[in-house]
């Protein structure tokens, strides 16, 4: 009877450490769920960033082919009327 209550006491024993080891471990899997939380949400503002700073590149050279265009056309005019003025 001793024997069956010291496999008891060692059973029960184990049972307590592996509840205490289930309860540790869930707490480790919501820690890394929150992270894996955080880590999506700062993708997707990276991405976010990405795109934006896509559309103010795209931007910057439209508006450098437009200032260069402008350029171009200002020294066509002063050259045409530097010729007239010559003639």
């Amino acid at each position: 009877m001793n024997d069956l209550a010291a496999r008891f006491a060692e059973v029960e024993k184990r049972v307590r450490a592996l509840a205490a080891e289930n309860s540790h471990l869930r707490e480790q899997v919501r820690e890394l769920e929150d992270r894996l939380g955080k880590a999506d949400d700062c993708s997707r503002e990276v991405e976010s960033l990405r795109a934006k700073k896509e559309q103010v590149r795209n931007r910057l050279k439209r508006l450098l082919r437009v200032l260069d265009s402008m350029e171009t056309k200002e020294k066509e005019k002063d050259a045409d009327l530097q010729g007239s003025e010559q003639q």
